[in-house]
């Protein structure tokens, strides 16, 4: 089998033979430039699934595959999205979509957000599985749909294609959304999705097969190494309100937890979803159901009632409100109408919470609610698994919960008002603090009842954001290749030489420290691998900050990709490297074009010799010298005149979990601390005879 190399000359040589004409059809021949993965199984098949992470070609591979069927005029074809806005923007107008990857004469025509025409007569309806019914009735010959998936944010059922990330095309907020995470959204989305596909009513045979629903996204990366190492993985933040299954498919919502409770104790129970998901729970000790179940519906602001001898839980306040008239109460030897308020000094107004950090390894972690004005502090323990976002929430509900308990209303009702239970609402004219919730009913010769006031949902949490667990994950071992390049001051310093210092591993192990082995002062943080190599031939001595359009060097890099520049480009401080010379000096080097001949190999060419004050360095370089691309990678150290000539140990440390660290010398010579070479001398004899030398 050809190598890389090998298969990329030939390539290069295949297309350089051709014409125009033959070069631009070249570019549209899918078979030519896809991977394996991403061309459709041979054979007799009927569902071709697709799997991949982001930036895998699944987008380009299906619409290639839709151009295929068109060219054999295949028709209809159904083009499903999870929602419109996805099908059109992604699916046809992407930039891997089906718009893109015809040629101007095979290029199918969009009327509205719909339908799609070919030249040729093949016609494409574009669908969304939010709206089955569509499917009812087209005889499609053949469908290309996305998977199904919603994001872990405030109401991301609204707009579950959007992806809460900056440089995403889908990146924002769904409509009328905090912003905050919210993982029960995405629960709730696919229970929906597999409730409705799995309905026979809703779904007849042959219209859509239950054993192919793939939600997205199940991440590879392992969790919780990802999203906690974020210096590894830029997107770690994203997960907090992404659409990753990853990390929460063992949660529980409210129902799931408390009806699972039930089970335990031989009871049932009909409970419904409530946030917050609750990763775990620690049961202490013997006790009834109601003790284990009472907390999940504190947090989840939901209480416990008995219907027709069922057990339900149900959201606190919810439901109709009944409106009792005053001459209906019932008189009694006391008050016919009683309210009674708690002692506003009593009344809390801060709740702190512990609970067991789900995002940081399980310790315990704390979060604090505060109310309008003030009141005490209380303190309560949770023995549940939550994160960040659920123990606000959950502080909140016990908060305005603790709040509202003083506060109830007694009255007496006649016998007849057997309708009335607890859990119901009840209301009265004239009371501003209605409607009051039922919670006890005393049956005698009158229905004697005390209602308690519903909480105002006025607190709000809030708790620090500590970085994620997950860290001390045990990781490969690994040392960094450490480049250390003495260079000339720049003109903001002109006192001071800088150390350019930067690393390179892989895998990158995270912040890379590096700090004085002396006193153990931190010099510098390296948040990325340095882009290094090495050059594979000879360099001549060349001309200074001119360009020189007949020099070329080769360089092979580790990683990283060099492109082209305009010279003005250049010329600003763009495309650079530091090249060290056979004298040990270290040169800077501008150059305008970057020739890719080889994977990870380069001849740069238009080149600028003696930047940045490294004139005195230019000099012949054989083949195996390092190179470093100055792309700010690589961190800079100012060097003091006394240290010029002196040997300074120094310690790098890879990553946070590197308490030993790995140590290394540095010793920045004269040379780059000399001042700059005279130009434009000029000499003036003066009347004395004498001669004055001056330059610039």
């Amino acid at each position: 089998m050809p190598s890389p190399d090998a298969r990329l000359e030939q390539a290069r040589a295949d297309v350089e033979g051709l014409s125009d004409d033959m070069a631009y059809r070249m570019l549209y021949c899918w078979p030519r430039w896809a991977r394996r993965e991403q061309r459709p199984p041979v054979g007799d098949w009927t569902t071709w699934l697709l799997m991949g992470g982001r930036g895998s070609g699944k987008t380009r591979a299906g619409a290639e595959w839709v151009r295929r069927l068109a060219r054999k005029r295949i028709s209809p074809i159904a083009l499903v999205g999870e929602t419109m806005s996805e099908a059109v923007e992604i699916m046809v107008r992407g930039e891997s979509g089906i718009l893109a990857v015809h040629p101007d004469e095979e290029r199918p025509t969009l009327h509205g957000k719909s339908r799609l025409s070919w030249p040729n007569g093949v016609e494409a309806t574009i669908l969304t599985a939010s709206d089955p019914e569509r499917f009812r009735g087209p005889q499609f010959a053949a469908a290309w749909c996305d998977e199904i998936g919603c994001g872990a944010v405030d109401k991301g059922a609204n707009q579950p294609n959007i992806f809460g990330d900056a440089k995403s095309a889908e990146g924002g907020r769904p409509y009328f959304s905090s912003g905050l995470p919210d993982g029960l959204i995405q629960r709730q989305f696919l229970r929906a999705h597999h409730r409705h596909w799995h309905d026979p009513a809703k779904n007849p045979p042959g219209m859509v097969d239950v054993d192919r629903l793939y939600c997205w996204t199940w991440d590879a990366r392992p969790y919780p190494s990802f999203p906690a190492l974020e210096a590894v993985w830029a997107d770690g933040p994203n997960h907090g309100n992404g659409h990753w299954l990853t990390g929460r498919l063992g949660a529980l919502a409210s129902d799931e937890l408390a009806g699972a409770i039930a089970e335990d104790h031989g009871c049932a129970l009909d409970a419904v979803p409530a946030a917050p998901l609750v990763g775990g729970m620690v049961i202490n000790g013997p006790g009834t159901a109601r003790q284990a179940i009472e907390p999940v519906l504190e947090i989840s602001g939901q209480v416990l009632l008995a219907r027709d001898g069922v057990l339900l839980a149900r959201a606190q306040g919810a439901g109709p409100t009944t409106m009792l008239a005053p001459e209906t109460l019932a008189a009694t030897d006391g008050p016919v109408l009683a309210r009674r308020r708690g002692d506003a000094a009593e009344r809390p107004g801060r709740l702190s919470l512990a609970h067991f950090d789900r995002e940081r390894d399980y310790l315990m972690a704390n979060v604090t609610a505060l109310r309008p004005g003030t009141g005490n502090l209380l303190a309560e323990t949770l023995p549940m698994v939550l994160d960040g976002a659920g123990a606000r929430r959950a502080a909140e509900r016990l908060l305005d919960r603790r709040a509202a308990a003083g506060d109830r209303l007694e009255l007496a009702l006649p016998p007849d008002r057997i309708a009335l239970e607890p859990g119901d609402r009840i209301d009265l004219p004239g009371l501003a603090e209605g409607p009051f919730e039922i919670t006890d009913i005393r049956d005698g010769a009158v229905r004697r009842i005390t209602a308690s006031a519903l909480p105002r949902r006025d607190a709000v949490a809030a708790g620090l954001e500590r970085p994620r667990g997950g860290a001390a994950m045990p990781a490969p071992q690994v040392a960094p290749v450490v480049v250390a390049a003495h260079l000339p001051p720049l003109p903001d310093d002109p006192a001071r030489s800088r150390l350019l210092i930067g690393a390179f591993a892989r895998p990158w192990p995270g912040a890379v420290r590096i700090a004085d082995d002396s006193t153990g002062a931190v010099l510098a943080e390296l948040t990325r691998p340095l882009v290094m190599g090495e050059t594979l031939g000879p360099l001549a001595a060349g001309p200074r900050a001119v360009w020189h359009r007949g020099q070329a060097l080769e360089i092979a890099l580790g990683s990283g990709h060099l492109a082209d520049l305009d010279e003005g480009e250049v010329l600003a401080g763009n495309n650079r490297i530091a090249v060290e010379t056979d004298s040990g000096a270290w040169e800077v080097i501008g150059f305008a074009r970057a020739e890719l001949v080889a994977p990870r190999r380069y001849r740069l060419s238009l080149l600028l010799r003696g930047l940045d004050g490294t004139e005195a360095a230019i000099g012949p370089v054989s083949a195996g010298r390092r190179v470093m691309v100055l792309d700010g990678r690589a961190a800079t150290l100012p060097v003091e005149a006394h240290r010029i000539g002196e040997s300074r140990s120094l310690r790098c440390f890879a990553g946070a979990g590197d308490a030993t660290g790995r140590a290394f010398v540095v010793s920045p010579d004269a040379g780059p601390a000399l001042p700059l070479a005279p130009v434009h001398p000029r000499a003036v004899r003066r009347e004395d005879g004498a001669i004055a030398l001056s330059w610039t």
